[in-house]
């Protein structure tokens, strides 16, 4: 039976290095969602996307999935930086069990930051970013509830 690596402990040490100079400048939620971000990864066949890109280069996509009018699974994907990731998973933990006709009201650029205890100023377009991504899902999810027939053709 092959024996298990131990970790090294400079590994660590440079691990706890990276959580201590996230948290200077991010609250302890927001480093949880960026070091462990929910619901990370595409959906298949999902009933609502939507894929936006900021000025910045950074680039949000959104997968939902309805059961009746509740949103049961939602995901995300980004490219962007940690507090982009951060903003999408903190969305997605505020959407799930959400009505669809909720989702403009739930998540907000302003209830994203009040989930991750803030952002610093630089980066709060990062949560304007991810809200206005999710809404755009929500309003496929939408789309798609009224015509069934183009999930048939859709390429995510």
């Amino acid at each position: 039976m092959p024996q298990r690596k131990k970790p090294r402990p400079e590994a660590d040490v440079k691990r706890e290095d990276a959580r201590a100079k996230l948290r200077e400048h991010y609250s302890e939620k927001a480093v949880d969602h960026m070091l462990r971000p929910r619901n990370m990864g595409p959906l298949r066949r999902p009933d609502g996307h939507a894929r936006t890109e900021s000025g910045h280069g950074e680039t949000v996509e959104f997968f939902l999935q309805l059961d009746g009018e509740r949103i049961s699974a939602c995901a995300f994907w980004t490219d962007g930086c940690a507090a982009t990731l951060a903003s999408a998973s903190a969305a997605t933990e505020l959407a799930r069990d959400s009505l669809l006709a909720k989702v403009p009201a739930v998540v907000t650029a302003e209830r994203i930051l009040a989930e991750l205890d803030g952002l610093p100023e630089g980066n709060v377009h990062c949560a304007h970013l991810v809200a206005a991504a999710f809404r755009e899902a929500a309003a496929d999810a939408r789309s798609q509830k009224a015509d069934p027939w183009k999930k048939l053709y859709r390429k995510t």
